[in-house]
């Protein structure tokens, strides 16, 4: 007999009526559901309890505060390295005071009482004894404590959850569900939820999210029931679907979905997930304070710098980034646990990859759903920080996962906006026309969302970049609802303001004009893009009321892999690694190190295949404008001929070059494999008379370039930043990923250097390096009716 299953469209107005608790505790059974009596326009969005009252540095208007700032010390005490400065309690007793508890909690300010310190010792003394282990080996899942390493904090363990389905439909306000549950399935219990039906454990509640795996319905439901899932929730099924029946449901399922699991049916399964997800975990963002990063560009590298900050006050950090997400110094996989590798490194012993061949890309830390992350898995990531003692979250919110509706049921306490235009401190006049429909909807979808979750002006605050002429229409349409906190660098008017910004080769050092203080920062972030990201922290800090000293303290710690992340192994000249991938951001990390005084740039670089190609000869001519040695390789191919990438990027340089050598038989700007070996010569003067080579092997181009660099050069390898893979075309038309990161290969290489120098009068000036190489480089002449002739060539007939 075919399963029961029900087609609903959820009540959104339940928490506006009061008669249901959103609040999640483990339940046996409840009292019977009210029906909702909230008008239809009072319920945008799930809200849990109220939230921790914030106190921000600008209260009651926008701008400047409207009451005189504090007395604070004179301004060189902040620039003065030698001095030092701890909270005293006793000594600031009145500014102590004046804070709220959440700013106490966050600077730490917490009277301790005896039995604080007594469970502390209890706490210790567990630990002596093994606890630790235990708590991994369950976080684990059952994986045996032998494959499991211990995390670098101790946490307390997450409290285990249980709930009749019905009950947690109730909890969620899906009422039409939560009746029907409880009359047809009223002994069916829910331990977990779950996105993927791969990773269901028995007890969950499985949420199909179409395209989140390569299954289609009757597969991945197939998949979840046989991993042990005591419900589905699946999408609506539409009668012009083709090959599925819509009444009563898919006869397919039929011996798939046994009559015990019941089928619910909605319109919209990711915010589904997310709802239910929030409801069985308590909303996660309600006992935190949460900072979301939105914005086009710089939300990583802001969103660190926050942690940063934060993280030196004592709190108990999580992240959500593109690069991780973490709590503390350990990492958490995308359903929340504490992530530790199941599989062998075969990259754990090696120095470096080889050339022309991928090393196996396992046993490493990766993210599966990346910018689409599930709004379901959101929720599980924020309860798996605030379970293990997290007070603060910060988390990047790009366009995908708000068009999504990744965060729809996440609280926010700080806003943070890096900027909702491609260049800053112009007018939109002048922005760039080729992206204007793209980032005129990431803007809107952006303000949106600000609009409808900052509507409380004693527990949210908006830090926005004064130097964005989209600021003025998102201030308008928010029309003072929060506190707001403005930064800049070209807008003096701005709250928090760099009032000085200079780089060399290796660090950046900025002085920042803030309400309560100059501050000076030296970081080895380079770049002016970098610079507003800097100041966009600070101002989130001075928003959350952070002590001067701790703002600093905590920026100039921070390390962000692959974000302008200089390699320094004692050579003399910079070896940078940064993220680099749009035509804005190279252009500001090669204008900051033209600036910092690099007597050459090198600059090796690629695009990947899959995305974008408009962007190709826009980073060629970025890179061409602004570098001295270019060098041309792979990032990413996947599924594209890697000539054709590499085609799309040389197609950026001047004309003038490309044109210089159209008689030719074969294009001279290309990896020399792919021609015949008699043109090779040929091919090398072209590119070193031009200083434009083309190398596709990214393990080659990187010691290319380091091994040519001399003092006071600068190397800079963009693109692939923290990224320490790359992806192929496999034979069977797959994409196959291998292990490749540049931060390992520059070290290697550098490691190396000795070795070339003791070879005697051998020439790295430029490439191809050997005295013989520019002999033969110096006998070429170029005769476009010989070259345009393919076969053999003998080059001793040439003049």
């Amino acid at each position: 007999m075919l399963a029961q299953h029900l087609t609903f469209r959820p009540c959104l107005r339940r928490q506006a009526c009061g008669s249901q608790n959103l609040a999640t505790s483990a339940v046996v059974v409840r009292q019977p559901i009210q029906p909702c009596s909230a008008p239809r326009s009072a319920c945008p969005e799930l809200r849990g309890p109220p939230r921790h009252r914030l106190t921000v540095a600008h209260a009651g208007r926008r701008g400047r505060p409207e009451e005189p700032t504090p007395e604070m010390p004179d301004d060189d005490f902040f620039l003065d390295e030698e001095e030092g400065y701890e909270f005293d309690e006793d000594e600031d007793g009145e500014f102590v005071e004046q804070l709220d508890p959440m700013s106490r909690k966050l600077m730490g300010i917490k009277a301790r009482d005896e039995d604080e310190f007594e469970e502390e010792e209890e706490l210790n003394e567990e630990e002596d004894e093994g606890v630790l282990e235990e708590a991994a080996e369950a976080d684990r899942d059952g994986v045996a404590p032998d494959d499991v390493g211990e995390p670098s904090t101790s946490y307390p363990e997450p409290p285990e959850r249980v709930y009749r389905a019905s009950d947690l439909f109730g909890e969620a306000a899906v009422l039409d569900a939560a009746l029907w549950l409880a009359s047809n399935y009223p002994d069916v219990i829910v331990t977990g939820v779950q996105s993927n039906p791969h990773l269901v454990i028995p007890g969950d509640l499985f949420v199909l999210h179409p395209g989140l795996t390569p299954e289609g319905e009757l597969e991945a439901i197939s998949v979840a029931v046989g991993q042990g899932a005591t419900g589905i929730v699946a999408p609506q099924v539409k009668a012009e679907d083709p090959g599925l029946d819509p009444a009563p449901d898919p006869v397919g399922l039929a011996g798939i979905l046994p009559d015990e699991v019941p089928l619910i049916r909605v319109e919209d399964t990711h915010g589904m997930g997310a709802r239910l997800a929030a409801a069985f975990y308590d909303i996660p963002s309600a006992n935190m304070v949460t900072i979301g990063v939105m914005g086009l560009l710089g939300k990583t590298t802001t969103g660190w710098l926050i942690r940063g900050i934060l993280e030196e006050l004592g709190q108990s950090v999580g992240l959500m980034s593109s690069i991780e997400h973490a709590i503390a110094e350990d990492r958490l996989d995308e359903d929340g646990y504490l992530w530790e590798p199941l599989e062998e490194d075969p990259s754990a012993e090696r120095e470096s990859s080889v050339p022309f061949k991928l090393i196996p890309y396992t046993g490493k830390y990766e993210q599966h759903y990346k910018a689409t992350i599930p709004g379901l898995n959101s929720q599980k990531i924020l309860a798996g920080m605030r379970d293990r003692g997290a007070g603060v979250a910060v988390m990047e919110i790009g366009t995908k996962s708000l068009a999504l509706g990744t965060y729809d049921y996440v609280d926010l306490n700080v806003a943070v906006v890096t900027g909702l235009s491609v260049r800053m401190g112009v007018p939109n006049s002048e922005q760039p026309a080729d992206r204007a429909d793209e980032v005129r909807a990431a803007a809107e979808l952006a303000m949106l969302t600000l609009e409808r979750k900052l509507t409380d002006p004693e527990t949210q605050v908006l830090v926005i970049n004064a130097d964005d002429p989209a600021t003025t229409e998102l201030l308008r349409r928010l029309n003072n609802a929060v506190p707001v906190v403005t930064f800049g660098m070209s807008n003096s008017r701005a709250d928090v303001f760099v009032e000085s910004y200079k780089n060399n080769i290796w660090e950046t050092e900025v002085i920042i004009r803030t309400p309560t203080g100059r501050l000076q920062i030296i970081t080895n972030l380079l770049g002016r893009h970098n610079a507003y990201n800097l100041v966009a922290a600070v101002a989130t800090g001075i928003a959350l009321k952070v002590p001067l000293q701790s703002i600093v303290a905590g920026v100039e710690a921070v390390e962000i892999p692959g974000r302008s992340e200089v390699i320094d192994e004692g050579q003399e000249f910079s070896v940078v690694v940064d993220a680099a991938r749009s035509p804005e951001t190279l252009a500001s990390m090669l204008d900051a190190l033209r600036r910092g005084g690099a007597r050459q740039i090198f600059t090796v670089f690629g695009c990947s295949g899959g995305e974008d190609p408009a962007l190709r000869p826009k980073m060629g001519a970025v890179a061409h404008a602004k570098s001295d040695y270019v060098i041309v390789t792979n990032e990413n191919p996947r599924m594209e001929d890697p000539a054709k990438v590499v085609a799309d990027i040389v197609a950026g340089f001047p004309d003038d070059i490309i044109n210089r050598y159209s008689a030719y038989a074969y294009f001279p700007f290309q990896d020399q494999g792919r021609t015949p070996l008699w043109f090779e010569p040929y091919l090398q003067k072209a590119q070193r008379d031009n200083k434009r080579y083309v190398m596709e092997d990214r393990y080659s181009a990187i010691r290319a370039a380091i091994g040519t660099a001399g003092p006071e050069d600068v190397v800079l390898l963009a693109g692939k930043g923290d990224q320490d893979w790359v992806e192929h075309a496999n034979t069977d038309g797959s994409s196959l990923r291998g292990w490749l990161d540049d931060r390992v290969e520059a070290r290697n290489a550098l490691s190396k250097l000795k070795y070339l120098k003791q070879i005697p009068k051998f020439n790295r000036d430029t490439l191809p390096w050997g005295s013989r190489i520019e002999t033969l480089m110096e006998t070429l002449a170029v005769d476009p009716g010989v070259l345009s002739r393919p076969g053999t060539v003998d080059t001793t007939t040439l003049d």
